[in-house]
């Protein structure tokens, strides 16, 4: 029953955030399209990711962290965490919300993903995420950022 209750407000979201995607204004079509691209080089598991994407005094926080991490430390972990052997095979991202505010920006999101751990076993993993970015020249940056994943289920 709980299944199909989070799979009935999944679905929900998706259908809303569809009609309200379409009504964004060029600010916040470019703020998506830069969360969009991100992950593109996060899927590929490019370590260097963070240098084009977030800006330099950032301060991140997830829930597989204990403590807000700096850009620097984002690099080290994922450096890390990269070389595990697992794949990300399928990865979709579903904006819930964006609101741009200047050269400030905030952007609420779903994800899921669909990865295979280096021995073999598939994983699906769903969560969402806060972006906050700010405007660096003629681009958005990430200045910073929470996602966390659904809670396991027991």
């Amino acid at each position: 029953m709980m299944k199909l209750k989070l799979m009935t407000a999944f679905l929900m979201a998706i259908m809303a955030t569809g009609s309200y995607a379409n009504s964004w204004d060029k600010n916040q079509q470019a703020v998506w399209n830069v969360v969009l691209k991100s992950y593109k080089d996060i899927e590929k598991r490019d370590v260097n990711w963070t240098d084009n994407w977030v800006t330099e005094d950032a301060i991140v926080w997830g829930n597989s962290t204990p403590m807000p991490m700096s850009r620097s430390a984002v690099k080290r972990w994922d450096k890390f965490q990269f070389a595990d052997g697992s794949t990300n095979n399928i990865a979709e991202y579903s904006p819930a919300a964006i609101v741009v505010h200047g050269d400030t920006a905030v952007a609420h999101y779903y994800y899921s993903n669909g990865i295979t751990t280096k021995e073999g076993k598939q994983m699906t993993v769903h969560g969402r995420c806060t972006d906050i970015l700010v405007k660096a020249g003629k681009s958005w940056k990430f200045l910073s950022w929470h996602c966390a994943d659904e809670p396991k289920k027991s």
